[in-house]
């Protein structure tokens, strides 16, 4: 049995899925851990785009449209961490 470029890059997202799930359920809350995982997402993110949605030979504008989706989430679920404390005290009745 041989492993082609797709059957790799299916392993690598599973093994760093579980690894992420590995880490949010045992490790302490911490800014690094979040900074780990939301990195995880965005290179997850852009396996997916270049190889199971077949978008690295597609039109930049949606090649850029979709990386930036997996670049600004991580982004922002960084942030809203780093600033929970504060966005709890802006968003309290």
């Amino acid at each position: 049995m041989t492993l082609d470029k797709l059957d790799i890059t299916w392993l690598t997202l599973i093994v760093i899925t579980m690894a992420n799930a590995l880490v949010a359920e045992t490790a302490e809350p911490h800014l690094l851990i979040t900074a780990i995982i939301c990195f995880s997402i965005a290179y997850k993110g852009r396996r997916i785009i270049d190889n199971f949605m077949e978008l690295a030979h597609a039109n930049e504008t949606i090649k850029k449209l979709m990386r930036a989706y997996f670049y600004i989430f991580p982004a922002l679920i960084f942030l809203t961490d780093a600033f929970s404390t504060q966005l709890a005290a802006i968003t309290t009745l």
